[in-house]
């Protein structure tokens, strides 16, 4: 097994613009099924392989997220001048961001989400070959399923068209083997890639299905079936089927033990410990885990230096992104979310200056006395079982059954505001907004609002680029502008000439 977890990394690592072919098949054929699922873990979980944390990018896009308006700020990034470029780039939806040099990101979701898709795949060629017990084999297929149909479901929304606006558009290449063949594939159409996706969730959910219910979840970082059943009611709703993410989402709320963590219970802030960790297993409603916590914050989490005015000759410092204005205006009297799930800058002044104390656009875990991340005890992501609840409201909502999304949105944000003051009256249109507004609060820094702004109608924002506080560029995002579905990476282009390129957006001055 130790020579094929070789060959496995060398193909991640260095075979990424070969379309991550393994160099040999023949060389190592593993025998057990124990060993395929120890490979799994090395070569197919995000965290575990060791990649980038391949959903940085989407923080930088959406309107949760700003320039520091911190006034006599001095800029001491600790970043190379490529960095500092690649960061504009990012934040102005820039068409050559995947050509920008830079240790931000040297390498591209892209590479990284098909490297773990092939360590799925190699999972899946090799099972029915190897011995082991019926339920040791399906456990490593119920895995290898479920992560490739994640990646898949992540790699469309980033290089595809939203389902609902385009389904006959290109989405990405299709690769259900690790076998060698030809290197150069063409890209199926968003259709046909959601049509795997579902197929893969659906083996996934069959292979879990076939075990003892003890095996179906387990507090062991991997996937289980709540998961599986979680991702199908997110892309169903996507697919804009409302009875199956009701479904879906309904399965994950009914079927197993997952609690709501009230906040009003929530222990007292400490300075040794001053935020709960949402992005946990020990949490009660977290179904699974995964990301690498210092990747997620260090693309933002660039520093500032300030003069400190109540101790002359000594600097603050605070993040040169917050969370954006418009996030957190939209978190109203008695929301307990926005203080308990944004970190928030310890240096304030006298007057609670948001400048010196703004919000860091990122939260959910906990954080240290100094309010950074504890990178080594941390995951940066989590599904949780709040999303059900979203997704149940949402299309309850607009399967036009008001008296179930008004239920299930209740039953969350009972869990969130200071009780006695939730009150969920909207009807129609008003209360499909008022669920997507609540999705847009409690999900915040998730990796969910870009893909959302996707799905909702590529809406037009505009991002402040600031200098000392202040305004000096303006970028806008136009409506259902081509930077919704991203640039394939050149390199990429350049190693498989049967891909199309995706209609590259203008480049914003």
């Amino acid at each position: 097994m130790k020579k094929l977890l070789i060959i496995l990394c060398a193909g991640l690592l260095a075979a990424c613009s070969d379309f991550l072919e393994p160099k040999s098949q023949s060389e190592y054929i593993p025998r057990e099924a124990a060993a395929l699922n120890e490979m799994l873990l090395g070569n197919a979980y995000i965290q575990a392989a060791g990649g980038d944390e391949v959903m940085n990018l989407l923080l930088m896009f959406d309107d949760d997220i700003m320039c520091s308006d911190s006034a006599g700020a001095i800029n001491t990034m600790v970043m190379t001048g490529d960095d500092f470029l690649l960061l504009e780039k990012l934040y102005a939806w820039q068409p050559d961001i995947f050509i920008q040099e830079g240790t931000l990101m040297y390498q591209s979701p892209w590479d990284w989400f098909y490297s773990y898709i092939l360590g799925a795949n190699a999972a899946l060629d090799y099972i029915d070959g190897v011995s082991g017990t019926d339920d040791e084999k399906n456990i490593v297929k119920a895995q290898a399923f479920a992560l490739r149909g994640y990646y898949y479901f992540q790699l469309v929304n980033m290089w595809g068209a939203p389902y609902n606006y385009d389904k006959k558009a290109l989405g990405v290449p299709l690769k259900v083997t690790s076998a060698l063949e030809a290197k150069e594939l063409p890209r199926n159409t968003v259709e046909e890639v959601y049509a795997q996706i579902l197929a893969d969730l659906n083996e996934a959910e069959k292979s879990y299905e076939k075990l003892p219910k003890e095996q179906q979840y387990r507090k062991d970082y991997r996937t289980s079936l709540p998961m599986v059943q979680l991702l199908k009611s997110r892309v169903y709703l996507y697919m804009e089927d409302w009875k199956n993410a009701a479904i879906y989402a309904q399965k994950v709320i009914d079927d197993w033990d997952f609690m709501l963590t009230d906040l009003n219970s929530l222990p007292q802030k400490t300075t040794a410990q001053p935020y709960y960790n949402f992005i946990s297993q020990d949490c009660s409603e977290v179904i699974w885990v995964f990301g690498k916590i210092d990747k997620f914050v260090n693309l933002v989490k660039q520093e500032m230096i300030f003069p400190d005015p109540y101790k002359p000759g000594q600097n603050l410092e605070t993040n040169f992104f917050n969370a954006s204005s418009g996030l957190l205006d939209a978190f109203k009297a008695g929301d307990l979310r926005k203080e308990n799930y944004i970190v928030r800058s310890p240096y304030t002044d006298s007057k609670d200056n948001q400048h010196l104390g703004g919000y860091a656009p990122y939260g959910k875990f906990a954080v240290n006395y100094a309010h950074e991340p504890i990178s080594n005890t941390n995951f940066a992501h989590a599904f949780r079982l709040a999303e059900a609840y979203l997704n149940l409201a949402e299309a309850a909502a607009l399967d036009k059954d008001e008296k179930t999304a008004k239920q299930a949105l209740e039953t969350l944000l009972e869990k969130r505001f200071v009780p006695g003051t939730v009150s969920v009256t909207e009807t129609g249109n008003a209360l499909i907004e008022r669920v997507r507004l609540e999705r847009r609060l409690e999900l915040c820094f998730e990796g969910h609002r870009w893909f959302d702004l996707r799905r909702y109608g590529m809406p037009s924002i505009t991002h402040e680029w600031k200098s000392n506080g202040q305004v000096i560029k303006r970028y806008t995002l136009k409506e259902k502008d081509p930077f919704y579905t991203w640039p394939i990476p050149q390199d990429v282009m350049e190693d498989n000439r049967k891909l199309i390129q995706n209609p590259l957006p203008e480049v914003r001055n």
